[in-house]
């Protein structure tokens, strides 16, 4: 009787235990990626040389959303990789590409107030300078592999404005 006791408060202690478990190996997955976290850090003065339309010296381009009127920029090092399927990469970038990026984007945005787009740089998890962000989207989340490798997440597939649902008809919901 002794033992059939010893087991029946044994089992329940057994499944907290593989509950407890199963619990941590879920947590430690989750936050173990094989990736360090990098970050935006906005900066008012790289925003007004975006809108001065200048080319970053040493930075490969790409676009989020398309060529013509792309919903983010992405300028990354030379020294860096960016690992992505999502972003446009774009070659031979001059201030006439920017200045017709920015002008397309969204012009009815006023662009220096609290509204409209974020200008970012992009910092390693050291807080190294390794490109630059400008997007609707003031937050997207940014991993550092091994051999200087990087992935941007693009930012949401509709921005302000933009239609969301349906066809241009009524009863449509549109982001404002």
């Amino acid at each position: 009787m002794e033992k059939l006791l010893y087991r029946r408060t044994g089992w329940p202690g057994m499944a907290i235990l593989a509950a407890a478990l199963v619990v941590g190996l879920v947590v430690a997955g989750c936050a173990s990626t094989g990736a360090n976290r990098g970050s935006l850090v906005r900066n008012r003065d790289l925003e007004k040389s975006i809108l001065a339309y200048e080319v970053l010296p040493d930075h490969n381009y790409y676009t989020s959303g398309g060529y013509d009127s792309p919903n983010a920029i992405l300028a990354i090092h030379q020294d860096y990789e960016l690992v992505t399927d999502l972003w446009w990469s774009i070659p031979n970038v001059n201030s006439a590409q920017i200045r017709k990026w920015i002008d397309t984007i969204s012009p009815e945005e006023n662009y220096t107030g609290t509204k409209g787009y974020f200008g970012a740089y992009i910092l390693s998890p050291e807080g190294e300078r390794v490109g630059v962000w400008y997007s609707i989207q003031s937050s997207t989340v940014i991993k550092f592999y091994a051999e200087n490798k990087v992935e941007v997440y693009t930012p949401d597939l509709f921005q302000r404005g933009e239609l969301f649902m349906g066809d241009g008809g009524d009863g449509n919901i549109i982001i404002r």
